[in-house]
């Protein structure tokens, strides 16, 4: 058995020492579907003497997973590293009308044979899985890992815009979807990001490889696109129908129109989003949604609405409490605290209009009133 493995290990160095080995870095441009809009990266391996042509995809899950989305949820769900064929993986792309692009990567033979060490390693059926981690552990955050530990230093210089914007910047094209991010993700996403963190995104990591050096030499050799795709830009109704623009027309139809009924539904809708962003908060095992200050407008006490509509009745303690958390949050966006996402402001004016309507028969008392109130308790 030792001998076996000796002879696959030198066959291995021989191969490596005939430079047939190349190795580059495959970035895929952005999907329809919510966990591809971001891009993806991957690692291809050729090795021409053993008729090799294979790629690692680190981004690997399964959606028959039981509690799928419990699970992403607490981050608890387990991606893991698959191999698949250059081709297959390219016409996978292709058919999802996504751009494949590939940089070949300057490396010396050791370089080479130490990466797919490590490739091989972590393909192991004992060491494969990995709990995803939306900033810090995902398909591009791997192969950066993977680039450092074999002696590439990339830089760590400060960027002007947080995780936040990067992310934004994938999402003007679905609106909703944005809103919902913006929703989820704290405040912890609002500081300024670094060329090294934002290689948590695929576009990024690319970006960085490309202006890195190794060995005094540039670390790509080449790069070049491996399919072609029809250029015509993704339509997207949700656009079209804004959360901005839906909620600006509920604004201006409340303003007239608030029926109890619809009433309850908001209360409803904002009390249970809210009860999610602090279950986030409290028990999910990601680290971007804790610290979540959209919990301060977005709050679980509407759901005491509820009842006392129902009964149209009033409590004037409640509605004073969350027309103040309304200030306080357009505050915390003013002073950049968190940022919250734009389409909110029609929110916060729905809510105000709510809390003000709920409130309407307050009656502060008069300075008259209140010195006879203090004679008779005297």
């Amino acid at each position: 058995m030792k001998k076996k493995l000796l002879f696959i290990l030198l066959i291995s160095q021989l191969s490596f020492a005939n430079d047939s080995v190349k190795i580059s870095i495959l970035t895929c441009s952005a999907g329809q579907e919510v966990y591809s809009v971001f891009g993806h990266s991957a690692i291809r391996v050729i090795d021409k003497e053993k008729n090799i042509d294979k790629v690692y995809n680190f981004g690997m899950f399964d959606f028959n997973t039981p509690n799928f989305e419990y699970k992403y949820l607490k981050g608890k769900l387990e991606y893991y590293v698959g191999i698949q064929e250059t081709q297959d993986f390219i016409k996978n792309y292709t058919d999802e009308n996504r751009v494949v692009s590939e940089q070949t990567l300057n490396l010396t033979s050791q370089q080479k044979l130490n990466l797919v060490n490590k490739l091989q390693f972590l393909y192991r059926p004992e060491n494969r899985y990995y709990l995803y981690s939306f900033l810090n552990k995902n398909c591009s955050t791997e192969i950066g890992d993977l680039l450092i530990q074999i002696g590439i230093n990339f830089q760590n210089s400060e960027l002007t815009e947080s995780n936040r914007d990067l992310i934004n910047s994938y999402l003007f094209e679905m609106p909703w979807l944005k809103l919902g991010i913006n929703l989820v993700l704290g405040k912890s996403l609002d500081e300024n990001s670094t060329r090294k963190q934002s290689m948590f995104l695929p576009d990024y990591l690319q970006k960085e490889i490309g202006t890195s050096e190794l060995n005094g030499e540039k670390l790509v050799k080449y790069e070049q696109t491996l399919n072609s795709i029809e250029s015509n830009s993704p339509y997207h109704v949700q656009k079209i129908f804004s959360p901005i623009l839906i909620f600006s027309l509920l604004t201006l139809l409340f303003l007239f129109w608030f029926p109890t009924t619809v009433k309850i539904i908001t209360s409803f809708s904002i009390g249970i989003t809210g009860l999610l962003i602090l279950g986030l908060w409290l028990f999910s095992g990601h680290e971007e949604v804790k610290s979540n200050l959209n919990i301060i407008w977005c709050n679980p006490l509407y759901l005491l609405y509820i009842p006392l509509l129902i009964k149209n009745k009033t409590n004037k303690i409640l509605s004073l409490t969350l027309m103040g958390t309304l200030g306080i949050s357009l505050l915390i966006w003013i002073f950049k605290v968190q940022n919250f996402d734009l389409s909110i402001l029609p929110i916060l004016t729905i809510l105000g209009i709510l809390n003000f309507k709920e409130m309407k028969d307050v009656r502060f008392p008069t300075w008259t009133e209140l010195k006879i109130k203090n004679r008779i308790n005297t």
